[in-house]
């Protein structure tokens, strides 16, 4: 109860700051609002590329010393901070076992929700809109789902520049990108046949690029292959135990 009350009192106090390119854990930000963000910037700005990035283990590895710095920003009571801080090291139970947590926010925590959103509109959101959009001369622009994330950018050069500085700004707060599930897609309206087949998965959908009806263009979307056996695994394991 104590958790759900204070995420709502840095809710109303940093939802306001939110930037339009963040969604997940926020009313009115649903999958559906984020992927139909995505099928507008593809379809109506100079887009060429997708960096599709992944933040190897961001919840367990968020840096407590940086979120009470992040909190500050927009809070002045030391106690309500301090109050946050223990329950970003109330520890976790593992086998009948207790761990103390130096980094990382609560498994299943009420709060967790919000701390992410807080910490990565500072580490990632504001620097996109900030200094990365400033010094890149095409077109770039962020869709993020709590930690889940993709840049779709004009310029091939600026993209794969923009993976390497992706990777010191992430290093900087204790978080790691990683490099087994970070690409850079080509993905232009323009695409001949030989590019329909480059891809890009996002909230358990592939994206592709499509053609409606009328000839026109547009971002198709299909249930990933990865998502469809998790769900097929997951009906295989629930008829079993029912059977």
């Amino acid at each position: 109860m104590l958790q759900k009350a204070i995420a709502g009192i840095l809710e109303a106090i940093f939802e306001p700051g939110f930037l339009a390119s963040s969604y997940g854990f926020r009313k009115g930000k649903s999958q559906h609002e984020a992927s139909s963000r995505i099928d507008k910037v593809v379809t109506s700005k100079p887009i060429n590329y997708v960096i599709d990035a992944d933040i190897k283990g961001f919840f367990d590895n968020v840096d407590h010393k940086w979120i009470v710095k992040f909190l500050e920003h927009r809070i002045g009571d030391k106690n309500l901070i301090r109050l946050i801080v223990r329950f970003l090291k109330s520890g976790i139970m593992e086998e009948c076992r207790y761990w103390e947590t130096e980094k990382g926010t609560p498994q299943g925590g009420i709060i967790s929700p919000i701390l992410s959103n807080i910490y990565l509109h500072y580490v990632l959101d504001l620097w996109i809109e900030k200094k990365v959009k400033k010094e890149c001369k095409g077109y770039v622009e962020i869709t993020r789902y709590a930690d889940d994330f993709i840049i779709c950018v004009e310029d091939k050069e600026e993209a794969y520049k923009m993976i390497e500085a992706l990777r010191e700004r992430l290093n900087k707060f204790g978080l790691i990108l990683s490099e087994e599930k970070t690409r850079i897609v080509r993905f232009e309206r323009t695409a001949g046949k030989e590019e329909k087949l480059n891809t890009f998965d996002f909230l358990g959908m592939t994206h592709f690029n499509d053609k409606t009806r009328q000839g026109y263009y547009k971002v198709g979307r299909k249930t990933s292959k990865k998502k469809f056996r998790m769900k097929m695994q997951a009906m295989n394991e629930w008829l079993k135990s029912s059977s």
